[in-house]
């Protein structure tokens, strides 16, 4: 079996934190907050706000800090985005702590890479009361008075984000003479809260289009994104045939130009030296459900450069899938139902036997390991040395229910799953609703398959 295919369903921890907001200076400093209204004169935050102090025979009206500091932070991220927009390189380095000249030089390369991105929105959003962990450190590093709030950046790739993609930024920002600006965003990377990476981030950003997909990644890889574009084309269709015309039909594919920086773009600890490539979103719940957004394909290149066209086939009909089903995945979903399918859509019509396809799982029955269970979530993990096993489990599973229930059955039953709340009895319930069985007793059936099906 090639190298898998694979879905990650949140990319980024996006949980609030615990607010951490610095103290601006000790007892009577002050600072200079500059934003498009004009300046604001801060007094120490030891100072007691509700004073009031004389002014020429007036009284001075007493200053909120927090609230000038946040609202200069958030005329700063509206420039920064304006810029992005506008395409007005200056005006995003002017954000840019002068004295943080390596950041300086990262930011203008960042921009210079964004600039062949079709984007249609770029967007920040300042959440003052959350907060990175505290860096006492950083006060000799940055200056007294940095703040690391919570920011959040939303973009869209024109034509393909029907909603916006959400990330997670995690930026320093500094006071200096002429008001505030961004010193750095990997502050707290250390602490496992780096900023949410793109392939922009890494280089300059190519881009090839097919009739359904649009592929970003760089110079270098041009003529692997022409052969993704055209597999994914053709993979639109067969996945459509099976799930429906109920999805999109669009796709964004990105093609990193190796393992580690696939790894930064996905973010999180896993282990994708098994995996060719993987999709991955952010799964917002509401009350009318839960809603993909930032849905992305990611290959692996030097994995998925090994694939010959049946293997290529296979993969990307198999992420592919995992775009069109996500919003019908909900947090209940076993991962083997999830993976399940999208190998089912995969390999319909490749006309590969099971013996060949399933040569690790059919070798384990045949001598005499017959799995006990479906595959838990835990199994999926990349580390594990039997990962191809698991994912043939798997497939042989959901390929059993469409054998036995049909393939409306079988959409059914994964419909059933994705729509329940996040228990225990998710999958049970399912399968007694929408097929008349239950979890124990369709689990023993696939075990008296699996010799059969494997011989």
């Amino acid at each position: 079996m090639p190298p898998y295919a694979g879905t990650v369903p949140s990319r980024r921890d996006r949980r609030a934190r615990t607010r951490a907001l610095r103290l601006l200076a000790a007892l009577a400093v002050v600072e200079l907050i500059a934003g498009t209204a004009g300046a604001v004169a801060l007094r120490s935050r030891e100072h007691d706000r509700h004073s009031s102090p004389t002014v020429r025979g007036g009284v001075a009206p007493a200053v909120d800090v927090d609230a000038a500091r946040a609202a200069a932070v958030r005329s700063l991220l509206a420039a920064r985005a304006t810029a992005v927009r506008s395409r007005d390189r200056a005006a995003w380095l002017a954000t840019v702590d002068p004295s943080a000249r390596a950041f300086r030089d990262r930011q203008g390369n960042l921009f210079d890479a964004l600039g062949g991105v079709p984007l249609s929105d770029w967007t920040y959003r300042l959440d003052p009361e959350g907060g990175a962990p505290d860096r006492p450190d950083l006060d000799e590093l940055r200056g007294p008075g940095w703040w690391a709030p919570q920011v959040t950046l939303t973009y869209r790739i024109t034509g393909y984000d029907v909603a916006p993609t959400v990330e997670l930024q995690r930026l320093t920002f500094v006071p200096r003479a002429g008001g505030w600006f961004v010193a750095a965003d990997d502050d707290f990377a250390g602490a496992g809260k780096d900023t949410a990476r793109g392939i922009w981030d890494a280089g300059p950003v190519s881009v090839a289009r097919g009739t359904s997909c649009i592929v970003l990644g760089h110079p270098g890889s041009r003529s692997l994104m022409r052969r993704v574009a055209a597999s994914v084309d053709a993979a639109v269709p067969r996945v459509t045939a099976v799930w429906g015309p109920a999805w999109s039909q669009k796709v964004v594919v990105l093609v990193p130009s190796s393992q580690s920086e696939l790894s930064r773009i996905v973010g999180g600890t896993g282990d994708y030296s098994q995996i060719a490539a993987v999709a991955t979103a952010e799964l917002n719940s509401a009350a009318t459900g839960y809603h993909p957004v930032g849905d992305r394909i990611v290959i692996n290149p030097s994995n998925f450069l090994k694939l010959g066209s049946l293997g290529r086939r296979v993969v990307l009909t198999h992420e592919v899938t995992h775009v069109a089903t996500r919003a019908a995945t909900g947090p209940a979903a076993p991962t083997w139902l999830v993976e399940g399918l999208a190998d089912y859509v995969g390999y319909l019509g490749v006309g590969v036997t099971y013996a060949v396809s399933a040569q690790e799982l059919r070798d384990a029955v045949r001598a005499g390991h017959l799995p006990s269970a479906l595959p838990s979530d835990h199994d999926f993990d990349g580390t594990n040395p039997d990962l191809a096993q698991v994912y043939e489990q798997a497939w042989t599973a959901v390929s059993l229910i469409a054998e036995t229930y049909g393939r409306d059955g079988l959409l059914r039953f994964y419909r059933a799953v994705g729509q329940a709340e996040e228990t225990s009895s998710a999958v049970d319930d399912a399968f007694r609703a929408a097929l008349g069985t239950d979890l124990a007793s369709f689990t023993e059936s696939w075990r008296r398959d699996l010799p059969t099906r494997l011989r």
